[in-house]
């Protein structure tokens, strides 16, 4: 009877697997007890050998956190925050902001923290944003141009990679089985 080669591979993958399982079991009477604390007379004789060698009680260290220094926001910078804390309820809603560079901002609001902003304006990537960095208090648009420029951009990711998958299921055998050179 005749067996494909992938059949050959699999036995003798699954034997290796086996074989290899086999051997790092070990048998019961082979494995003994660890001592976990020393009996007086090893530590009788530790201080024969050296004062220096007795060993201490293992000690828990215990992380202390230092405490975080209070946040100090302008009163504008605090009516920011309430503003953005309003606005980020509405994961779907989008806000502009306006930031001292002149530029405009707009995108959903993904995390809110007390010094600033996560601000999602791209279809992959977010913005950080203080709370000092802005000009203006964030405010609700309907962001229809952005909602389809978003809309455009999936598109287009996913039709890229739709016409790279087949190209990389024919390429990668060749370059694997050593036809084409990296």
């Amino acid at each position: 009877m005749r067996r494909s080669n992938s059949f050959r591979s699999i036995t003798l993958i699954l034997g290796f697997f086996f074989a290899t399982a086999a051997r790092a079991q070990s048998q019961t009477d082979e494995i003994g007890p660890l001592p976990t604390a020393l009996s007086p007379e090893q530590l009788q004789s530790l201080t024969q050998l050296s004062p220096a060698a007795i060993p201490e009680s293992p000690r828990l260290r215990v992380r202390r956190r230092l405490p975080r220094p209070p946040l100090l926001l302008s009163p504008e910078e605090l009516s920011y925050r309430d503003t953005v804390r309003k606005l980020g309820v509405n994961p779907h809603r989008f806000v502009h902001c306006d930031l001292p560079n002149g530029k405009v901002r707009t995108g959903v609001i993904t995390s809110i923290r007390d010094e600033g902003f996560e601000l999602k304006d791209g279809i992959l990537f977010s913005k950080w944003i203080l709370y000092s960095e802005l000009k203006a208090a964030p405010r609700p648009v309907p962001a229809v141009g952005t909602r389809i420029g978003h809309g455009f951009k999936w598109a287009g990711f996913v039709t890229g990679c739709v016409v790279v998958a087949p190209l990389a299921l024919i390429f990668y055998p060749l370059i694997a089985a050593g036809v084409i050179q990296d």
